[in-house]
């Protein structure tokens, strides 16, 4: 049961990676657009990682094969991932949404929980921040996000899905649980298309067919997920954004087969390493003091090294010249390297001074 009454935001980015590459190319607008494999239609391999809702209107969607969406959609336009762009611009979105100071969890790149019951009083309150947040985003990034508001994590998620783009859709307690009328059960997290394809066969395609029906019932059709729908449909599932345990490290590896004498592709392999791990320490708003490397030759031999530095730092030049010099003395080995790991630790987090919903709409 929900025992305190929390107001939780969900802001999801309007099929962000598309939306980025129409900001880079406005000529694109109004296309079938798919972001993925550019040589989908040679080689037929490659998943979608986005398209614009007009691909969608063909039945593309995210985390379909290349090969069945251009089969659904043969005239789609395929722009290969702007991979860094994404990442630079999640980043600066998801500082601007920490800067409200209020417990947040950034649940991928292009999706954030907020919970705003400490700067928006009533759920009107809620509806004036999300206008704002909508406005700010848009200003500064040129992209639209939908946002929904609800008593819980999962209900706020759903109610963003609602009305997209640009929706704003806010769920009160005693909206629940008629807010799921005619909602498909699909639209109930942690139900796929397995579920949902069972779920059809037995005839239950919406949640009208489950709202009102009782745990026991619930569990001949779910199984141990049955609990889990029940206080979901009434608004008593999980309404905590937890703090997490403070980062000790972030690393990232990448294992490979590399050949004697490849220095341009280590190269290549450790600055895509670099920009990953340095990417989630200022998203995070951390500094480090250590940078780690690990290198595992062809005879599977692994070394680590370090450097400390005096004091905490994300200066981005430093921190690289560090990583370069300690692994480029590496790429003349006579051995094939096979793996290459870069790492950050002993962070320090920088702190956050929480505003009032008054501070920012002034």
């Amino acid at each position: 049961m929900v025992v305190e009454n929390r107001i939780i935001m969900h802001v999801d980015l309007d099929m962000f990676f598309a939306a980025v590459e129409l900001r880079k190319n406005p000529t694109l607008r109004g296309e079938p657009v798919i972001v993925g494999n550019p040589e989908a239609r040679k080689t037929k391999k490659g998943v979608v990682l986005t398209c614009t809702y007009e691909a969608r209107q063909f039945g593309v969607k995210s985390g379909m094969s290349m090969f069945e969406a251009l089969h659904k959609c043969p005239n789609a336009i395929i722009v290969p991932p702007s991979r860094k762009e994404y990442s630079e611009t999640s980043w600066r979105i998801m500082e601007y949404l920490k800067g409200y100071g209020v417990p947040i969890k950034i649940a991928s790149i292009d999706e954030a929980y907020m919970d705003v019951t400490e700067i928006a009083e009533t759920w009107e309150d809620a509806r004036e921040l999300a206008w704002k947040i909508q406005e700010d985003i848009f200003e500064r990034e040129k992209l639209t996000c939908s946002i929904g508001i609800g008593p819980t994590l999962k209900i706020a998620k759903i109610a963003s899905d609602y009305d997209k783009p640009k929706g704003i859709v806010i769920v009160k307690p005693e909206d629940l649980p008629d807010f799921f009328r005619g909602l498909p059960v699909s639209s109930i997290p942690g139900i796929g298309n397995v579920t949902s394809t069972r779920l059809k066969d037995m005839g239950i395609e919406t949640c009208d067919q489950l709202i009102f029906l009782s745990l026991l019932e619930l569990k001949e059709i779910f199984g141990s997920m049955a609990d889990h729908i029940f206080r979901l449909f009434r608004g008593e599932t999980t309404n905590k954004i937890k703090e997490r345990a403070p980062r000790k490290s972030i690393s990232h590896e990448r294992t490979f087969h590399g050949q004697p004498g490849e220095k341009s592709r280590y190269k290549k392999i450790m600055d895509s390493l670099f920009e990953r791990t340095y990417e989630v320490l200022i998203r995070e708003k951390l500094e480090t003091r250590t940078v780690i490397v690990k290198v595992r030759f062809s005879n599977y031999k692994t070394i680590t090294r370090s450097r400390s530095l005096p004091f905490p730092s994300h200066d981005r030049e430093k921190l690289y010249n560090i990583t370069k010099e300690l692994l480029e003395t590496h790429f003349s080995s006579i051995l094939g390297i096979r793996l290459i790991g870069i790492g950050f630790s002993n962070l320090k987090k920088k702190e956050q001074k929480q505003l009032s919903l008054v501070d920012f709409l002034q």
